[in-house]
């Protein structure tokens, strides 16, 4: 034993020691909360206090969310683009390369260089329960399970999924769809029209079908920040450091590297979809990974789609605030706090869709009136038409201006598509729309 392990044994016996002389209560560890590593990013940065966020619960409060469009009022938005160059084929990529670094800064948050060294150990499983018998007459069912290593061989959270594929001849599509895991397993009753068998209906469609789990990767909390993929990185994060929406991203790209692999899978077609936080966390991740085939973003609202200078439903300083604040970059906050606000944003949501031109994008939204008013349809429409020059750059023609009523299908011959469902805050309305818009643009 060297001297300088002696002496470290020396310190961890005594601190041992004078850990169990304490009484009981003095050892027990307290339970850190959101609320604990928001103060303290704040503090870190110099953010101090935060306006409070629209409350979307309580119509008489005094920062009650708004839901009368005649109370919007006027914004100015940042222009996608700031000159001619910018908005030719050969000007485009340096233009979404100076909006992508911008969305980061202000929005999503960069990834830290160190993750480029980090590896992967795939585990594939086949999965036979009661549950499954239905399926598996006909079907494959697998657990994979990529457990992420670093460089001096530490390991942290894992990417985990089930693939449900049928036995057949040829590659087939695939669709990962973001997979909420609920407290015990048990997903609640939502009530309404009951929802479909999105297992069945994308076997049905000729799909490979693969429930992503992204809170194993990164918990959707902020108490659990460093347990996750960003705390392996590198914790305290820094100021433009990547948040939850863009670690879940980060692997979905490598589950779609993964997949791509499996000769049963179209490595083309691997397409992702996801709902409300999802529907958010889905659209980041097309953004910066151009080689999924497209993406439904559902009902994704602040902090998605939604123009974030539109005051409708949701606003910036519900993302800023401790309950939300993980899904982005620690910048966020500084635009929730005097003197600044979402005004002085150099960005908003239309640039971030139009990251993913000239490639397919579906977004949709249910009805305000039946419980989709928080996400704000209305900005939805109106960042998605404002991106729409970025798809024109390379020949895509103009939708028609102007809302379509709701299950109206003539933004489907678009590469950036268009469709309000008949029903609420539900993806599955969608579904069959999404399936034929993506096999609309399959490239091969």
């Amino acid at each position: 034993m060297d001297r300088k392990t002696a002496t470290g044994l020396k310190f961890a016996l005594a601190m041992l020691a004078a850990l169990t002389a304490l009484p009981v209560l003095a050892q027990v560890t307290p339970q850190v909360t959101a609320e604990d590593v928001h103060r303290a990013e704040r503090a870190q940065f110099g953010f101090g206090d935060l306006r409070a966020g629209a409350d979307g619960n309580n119509p008489d409060a005094a920062n009650a969310a708004n839901s009368n469009e005649m109370l919007v009022g006027n914004y100015v938005l940042p222009p996608l683009f700031e000159n001619a160059r910018q908005q030719t084929p050969a000007g485009w990529p340096a233009r979404r390369a100076e909006l992508a670094r911008m969305v980061e800064d202000n929005w999503v948050g960069r990834i830290p260089a160190v993750v480029d060294d980090f590896r992967i150990e795939w585990d594939k499983v086949p999965v036979v329960t009661a549950s499954l018998v239905h399926l598996l007459n006909d079907n494959f069912v697998e657990d994979w399970t990529g457990r992420i290593v670093t460089s001096d061989g530490r390991s942290g959270p894992v990417i985990s999924a089930r693939i449900y594929l049928a036995k057949h001849n040829r590659p087939r599509p695939a669709i990962i769809n973001y997979t909420y895991v609920w407290p015990g397993g048990v997903t609640p009753n939502f009530g309404g029209t009951p929802a479909p068998d999105a297992i069945r209906q994308a076997l049905d469609n000729g799909w490979v079908y693969v429930e992503y789990r992204p809170q194993m990767l990164q918990a959707d909390n902020g108490a659990q920040m460093e347990q996750g993929i960003i705390g392996l990185a590198r914790w305290p994060r820094q100021q433009y450091d990547w948040g939850a929406l863009r670690a879940w991203g980060w692997g979905a790209s490598q589950l779609r590297e993964e997949l791509s692999r499996d000769p049963r899978i179209s490595p083309s077609r691997i397409s992702l979809t996801g709902h409300s936080r999802f529907g958010k966390g889905v659209l980041v991740a097309a953004a910066y990974d151009l080689e999924f085939a497209d993406a439904h973003v559902s009902s994704s609202g602040a902090g998605g789609a939604k123009l974030m200078r539109r005051d409708f439903g949701e606003r910036w300083e519900n993302l800023a605030a401790s309950g939300e604040f993980h899904w982005f970059t620690p910048n966020i906050m500084n635009f929730a706090r005097d003197p600044l606000s979402v005004d002085d944003l150099p960005v908003d949501a239309h640039m971030l869709i139009a990251l993913r031109a000239p490639r397919p994008l579906f977004i949709t939204s249910g009805l305000a009136e039946k419980g989709d008013s928080w996400v704000d349809p209305a900005g939805m429409w109106t960042a998605f038409m404002l991106a729409q020059p970025a798809w024109e750059v390379f020949g895509a023609s103009l939708p028609p201006f102007g809302m379509p009523v709701p299950e109206s299908r003539e933004q489907m011959p678009y590469p950036l598509g268009w469709y309000q469902h008949g029903e609420g805050h539900v993806p599955w309305p969608a579904y069959d729309e999404f399936y034929e818009h993506a096999e609309r643009f399959f490239e091969d």
